[in-house]
């Protein structure tokens, strides 16, 4: 009796224990596959010079891993690593991953080197931007006061302006050349390269009639 007791008691530890180590194994499974949830949705914003896909791949987020094993932090640190981008907030939802970046501005394009100047870098590689060219050389004594300058121009302008000329005359030593794409010509002083955010509206008021607009004195339109 007490022998078959004896074995009762084995069957039922063991049976036991193999039920426990199933819940085990199934608590163990469900975290894993809890944990391997893939992110659905990647959400960027705030981006002109790079695409969609090149920001995705800047994140290693092509492959859509885990939403639980991507961290924050670790989207933003590789994102920070493009030279393009001047800064990135990383947010997560439901599933999901948000990204804002804010891209540096590029100011121009070095015709000599073909290098993408902004305020404070020099970005060599082949992609194409939205700049004009600078085609010959600011002294070193003016570049910091023309590179601020540049700065000042919205975005939509800037776009608009095919080229710039250092172009100094006897009565202004930071006096510049731009021609535009459409075919205008634009005189401006270092001090006054706001103006050039008004030059769709002054064009209204002109037509289109080419020719070339004096922004460094005087404010005036001469058709060609």
């Amino acid at each position: 009796m007490k022998k078959n007791k004896t074995k009762r008691k084995k069957r039922l530890r063991v049976g036991r224990l193999l039920f426990l180590v199933v819940i085990i194994l199934l608590i163990c499974f469900l975290f894993i596959r809890f944990v391997d949830v893939p992110i659905r949705s990647i959400i960027i914003k705030g981006n002109n010079i790079l695409t969609d896909q090149e920001v995705i791949e800047q994140a290693n987020l092509e492959d859509y891993p885990s939403y639980f094993s991507t961290f924050s932090f670790s989207v933003k640190n590789k994102l920070l690593k493009n030279p393009y981008v001047k800064s990135a907030k990383v947010s997560k939802g439901l599933l999901s991953i948000k990204i804002t970046i804010e891209e540096e501005k590029i100011l121009y394009i070095d015709k000599a080197s073909g290098n993408k100047v902004t305020e404070d870098k020099t970005i060599k590689d082949d992609k194409i931007v939205c700049a004009p060219y600078l085609t010959n050389e600011v002294p070193e004594n003016k570049l910091k006061k023309f590179k601020k300058a540049m700065g000042k121009i919205d975005d939509d302008i800037l776009c608009q302006i095919s080229e710039v000329m250092y172009d100094p005359n006897d009565i202004d030593a930071d006096r510049y050349y731009l021609y535009m794409n459409d075919g205008n010509s634009v005189y401006l002083t270092v001090n006054k390269f706001s103006k050039i955010n008004k030059y769709n509206t002054i064009l209204e008021n002109v037509g289109k009639q080419n020719g070339t607009l004096y922004l460094d004195y005087g404010d005036y339109f001469e058709v060609k």
